[in-house]
């Protein structure tokens, strides 16, 4: 592996501008993206709706209907929905963004839930240096679940590997994840980072889940490489994030989490001319982290836009994806088959109207119109920006300054 720059401090964090000099670097790494192969669970669905006027009670009122009629309650625990863009898109709009906007070498990690599928597709068409094989891996840990990204699993056991990882989760073996983080750790050119660690991911209430991921880290540090800033999480979640890098010692990674057409709001710089040199960076706690003008706009209206292309139809996609039902996939009465196959239409009434109401709201010619409104929302200012590094280059000590100022 390369020598690392010496006359640059190990870490940074920093905001693009337009005309900045990047020359110093050689790459921009956009991590933490999803495709049309990922898996996404809808177990969160009915908490999202609950918060949408006058659909929540529409949809309330159609659940007890379903639930009445079927003798037992929807479980949307057995259903999952896909992103509507394909590798080949999501890999080119990284790459676009970072040849427009740097001018630098472009490396992307594609981490789709429960499949690799994306990856092995993207190594045929790509560079395998700068299309690694990844996933988003589902650890259990007690009553509570972790995200961790696994990036740049060796080409020819990945297969393997990938199975035994979705047989761990499927198992919510807490002994076996601790024994496959160990030895993906110790695999040259392997980059594990905890994503979003904040989040709540099995609803088990903010204080418990903390307390399960202090716990969490202090088990597996040894193993995890970064923590993760993560593009659609607020400012305030991000900052608690480099809290626990300064606690922990690990370092802060970019994470764009995208699921939707927008790229990556948070991306990484690097030396390296690969996706496995820039591993050995992130191993040896060398991180330059850039927060992109995205980032600053209200999470609210982001995340709208995002769901507003979910639920787009997109008429050059292939027979069987261009709708959003299509794109759903339900168990009904033990067998699996796409929304469409039971809703050929799109659904009742309702849900066609909730669908229509919503894309017209959020269609990008209206959608600005709701920033001011946005931006008066506590929600919003609390998602706008991480707490900006005022100098371009910082020393590592910016991750202890201002990490909880709630601004």
């Amino acid at each position: 592996m390369r020598r690392h720059h010496q006359s640059r401090p190990r870490a940074s964090l920093r905001d693009f501008a337009d005309h900045a000099d990047w020359s110093a670097f050689r790459s921009v790494v956009s991590l933490h993206a999803h495709t049309s192969y990922s898996c996404e669970v809808m177990a969160d669905l009915p908490g999202y709706i609950a918060r949408v006027p006058i659909v929540a009670r529409l949809f309330e009122r159609q659940l007890h209907q379903t639930a009445a009629s079927a003798g037992r309650p929807v479980d949307f625990g057995k259903g999952w929905w896909h992103p509507p863009v394909d590798p080949r898109g999501v890999f080119e709009s990284e790459s676009a963004q970072i040849e427009r906007r740097f001018g630098l070498r472009a490396l992307v990690s594609i981490t789709d839930h429960d499949s690799i599928a994306a990856n092995l597709e993207l190594q045929l068409r790509y560079a395998a240096s700068c299309a690694p094989i990844a996933s988003e891996w589902t650890v259990p840990f007690g009553d509570d679940v972790f995200h961790v990204g696994v990036h740049n699993l060796p080409v020819a056991d990945a297969r393997p590997w990938h199975e035994r990882l979705a047989a761990c989760t499927a198992d919510r073996d807490g002994a076996a994840a601790t024994r496959l983080l160990r030895e993906l750790a110790d695999l040259d050119g392997v980059l594990l980072v905890l994503n979003h660690p904040l989040w709540d991911l099995a609803g088990i209430g903010p204080s418990a889940h903390l307390a399960h991921l202090r716990a969490f880290v202090d088990a597996h540090r040894g193993s995890l490489h970064a923590l993760e800033l993560n593009g659609y999480r607020s400012r305030r979640e991000n900052g608690g994030v480099r809290t626990l890098s300064a606690e922990t010692g690990l370092p802060v990674i970019s994470g764009g989490d995208r699921h939707a057409c927008a790229p990556n709001a948070i991306v990484n710089v690097s030396d390296a001319p690969s996706f496995a040199e820039f591993v050995d960076e992130i191993r040896h706690g060398v991180s330059h982290v850039v927060v992109m003008p995205e980032y600053r706009e209200p999470l609210a209206m982001r995340k709208l836009a995002a769901a507003s292309e979910v639920l787009r139809y997109y008429r050059r996609h292939p027979d069987g994806s261009r709708r959003w039902f299509d794109r759903v996939t339900c168990e009904w009465r033990g067998k699996v088959r796409p929304l469409s196959y039971y809703w050929p239409t799109g659904g009742p009434v309702w849900v066609r109207a909730a669908v229509t109401t919503f894309l017209m709201l959020t269609n990008p010619v209206v959608l600005p119109l709701l920033h001011a409104a946005l931006e008066r929302s506590p929600d919003a200012r609390d998602g706008r920006a991480i707490p900006r590094a005022a100098p371009i280059e910082t020393s590592v000590g910016v991750f202890r300054l201002g990490l909880n100022d709630g601004r």
